[in-house]
């Protein structure tokens, strides 16, 4: 029975050490994963900021896309009213030359009828 009680207190000795290697184990591998877990929870934390910071960036880029787009509205504007007053400004500078042409044509009808003018009165004023 001496051997027996001395197998059985081995066993539970054995079985102690067992437990305590495995408890010795399982706080490590408590600790190991705490320790992941402060890890993630600052990459997360990271990962938040930088979220935030993309966000704010995306906004300030799209009120720049915006005032971009507007800026070639207004100059696409510009541009069409450009183009019109281009084309009036032909248009008149057409209707100048058309004017002075025919007041270059008058201004040579009117020498032209003085020159006969004074040739009739010539003859007349020699009598």
């Amino acid at each position: 029975m001496a051997t027996m009680a001395s197998s059985a207190v081995t066993n539970l000795g054995q079985k102690m050490n067992s437990l305590r290697i495995e408890a010795d184990e399982n706080a490590a591998k408590a600790e190991e994963l705490k320790q992941k877990v402060k890890q993630l929870e600052q990459e997360n934390l990271q990962k938040e900021q930088e979220i935030t910071s993309l966000t704010h960036r995306n906004q300030l880029l799209e009120a720049e896309v915006e005032k971009l787009e507007q800026g070639i509205k207004e100059a696409k504007t510009a541009a069409g009213e450009a183009s019109q007053h281009g084309q009036q400004n032909e248009a008149l500078q057409r209707r100048l030359q058309i004017l002075e042409d025919e007041a270059e044509q008058a201004d040579k009808t009117l020498r032209e009828t003085n020159e006969k003018y004074d040739g009739w009165l010539s003859p007349l004023d020699a009598r």
